[in-house]
């Protein structure tokens, strides 16, 4: 094992599902290339935000429709949690209703676009 294992807290349960199938030197090594990569696609997606906000026209209002629905989608999630769902279905649930009601809300709320 080494000495650094920046993995272990940061995949959590994946990073030793990594050194079952590949061994302790293996799963180290490839539970940290995954977080070299994940940190790659961060910084690069800086760099090009002003390029992907002209591309997918994202607004603050986007933004901040987002960050309404995902917390609507935590909300549910914790709901039906608490009404003893498995966590594959509250999840799936959580993520349906919200889905629904955004659907909703776009079809039946008039713009101006």
């Amino acid at each position: 094992m080494a000495t650094v294992d920046l993995a272990t807290p940061l995949l959590g349960d994946f990073s030793n599902q990594l050194e079952l199938a590949f061994g302790p030197t293996f799963g180290w090594f490839f539970g940290h290339l995954i977080i070299l990569g994940m940190i790659a696609i961060i910084i690069q997606t800086m760099r090009k935000t002003t390029l992907l906000t002209e591309n997918f026209d994202i607004s603050s209002a986007k933004i901040t429709n987002f960050i309404g629905y995902s917390i609507a989608t935590i909300i549910q999630y914790q709901i039906f949690i608490t009404f003893s769902f498995p966590v594959s279905g509250a999840i799936i649930t959580a993520i349906t209703s919200t889905l629904l009601w955004k659907w909703t809300f776009d079809v039946l709320t008039p713009t101006d676009v």
